[in-house]
């Protein structure tokens, strides 16, 4: 039995790897919006609406 300085390292699973970059994703959006709407005392809210005729097929 010899020792072997270098262990291979394997490689990460691809699967996990999509599962932590959405994790981290919705974790910023989340927290984003969370800051966004409870953060400051003024909500972002549309000053005025567009003319009637401009909305609808």
């Amino acid at each position: 039995m010899s020792l072997n300085a270098k262990r291979r390292r394997r490689k990460p699973d691809l699967f996990s790897i999509l599962l932590v970059a959405v994790t981290i994703g919705m974790s910023v959006t989340l927290a984003y919006q969370v800051n966004l709407y409870h953060g400051s005392g003024e909500l972002p809210l549309a000053k005025q609406t567009p003319p009637a005729d401009s909305v609808g097929g």
